[in-house]
């Protein structure tokens, strides 16, 4: 029987250095936008989608603001000089999108006086960016992405009620990979779930990784991982080859017919708490006062492939008919 968190989401998605005062945002001259920096790890459609709702939410604040934008391709070694010639334009903030682009922030803006909001990153705390999920930095807060697993777990097992082995792929050298998979490992055992590591650090070595799953997982998990987000068309050509359904962090590859489902965070809503926070700081409140923004559970999105699960023989379960989530 499905846990309480995902009847939630099933209603959501059918209804629809703490005593030192930090510097403060800089002020614009009266009468002129307030600049903010925006530096995104790479082009991808999830991490546009945060930066849209970043930006509606800013103008919703009634923030006149000019962006100065940029990426580095996903190329981590290009981080500092982009992170740098942003701070020589002197912005009132920075937003800094995923977590590999924010830990280069750190530590190559550490003697700033702007300050950061971060979005998304998993486990900013395991990731050494704010010292607790209460509190931020003194310069330094934000938006996690972590979706609600228990609900995640139970939605696999209700479309897929005979899986015991689920498999997760993930970037052992990216912080919030390592910190979703330990979330994860700590609760798929109350669902029936054992977890099938597969640990992914290159590019090139996707495809025959997870070919190795074949025969040794009934469903993959895929987290938002820097490293494989990009990567959904050879994670999709592998998956759908060997019949392995697939489970996202977004739901774009679903509505694709890529992946098979996702209950997912609405991208767009992270950028949206991350905007919101922005502005908080904008007009004068201080980043260490701000504890790190979790996503409710009306933040998620729920979106399954019929394509997909005609595809892997799957028939819908009468308590989804009604969800108004399938794609066709």
């Amino acid at each position: 029987m499905m846990r309480s968190s995902l009847k939630w989401l099933l209603a959501v998605a059918t209804s629809l250095a703490l005593l030192t005062p930090a510097p403060r945002a800089q002020a614009q001259p009266a009468g002129q936008p307030t600049r903010i920096a925006i530096a995104m790890f790479g082009p991808h459609p999830t991490l546009q989608q945060v930066v849209e709702g970043f930006k509606q939410e800013i103008a919703a604040q009634g923030i006149n603001a000019i962006y100065d934008e940029g990426n580095v391709n996903f190329d981590r070694s290009l981080a500092p000089q982009l992170l740098t010639r942003m701070a020589a334009a002197n912005p009132a903030l920075m937003l800094t999108v995923t977590t590999p682009m924010t830990q280069a922030a750190r530590q190559v803006l550490a003697s700033r006086n702007f300050p950061i909001v971060f979005a998304p990153v998993t486990d900013p705390v395991a990731a050494k960016l704010v010292p607790s999920w209460e509190h931020g930095d003194a310069l330094m807060t934000g938006v996690s992405n972590i979706p609600d697993l228990d609900a995640t777990c139970d939605f696999i097992k209700t479309l897929l009620p005979s899986a015991t082995r689920l498999g997760i792929a993930y970037n052992p050298g990216d912080d919030s990979d390592v910190a979703f998979v330990n979330k994860l490992e700590k609760i798929v055992g109350s669902h029936g779930l054992q977890l099938v590591k597969v640990g992914i650090d290159n590019a090139n070595d996707i495809a025959p990784r997870l070919q190795s799953l074949q025969g040794r997982a009934d469903a993959l998990f895929v987290p938002a991982s820097s490293l494989l987000q990009p990567a959904a068309a050879t994670i999709a050509s592998v998956t759908n080859r060997i019949k392995l359904p697939v489970f996202n962090s977004n739901t774009t590859q679903v509505v694709d017919h890529q992946f098979l489902a996702a209950l997912s965070v609405d991208w767009g809503r992270i950028g949206v708490n991350a905007g919101r926070m922005a502005a908080d700081i904008l007009k004068g409140k201080k980043p260490v006062d701000l504890p790190v923004s979790l996503p409710s559970r009306a933040d998620h999105e729920m979106k399954i492939s019929a394509r997909r699960m005609s595809d892997l023989g799957l028939t819908l379960p009468d308590s989804l008919k009604s969800c108004d989530c399938v794609i066709k």
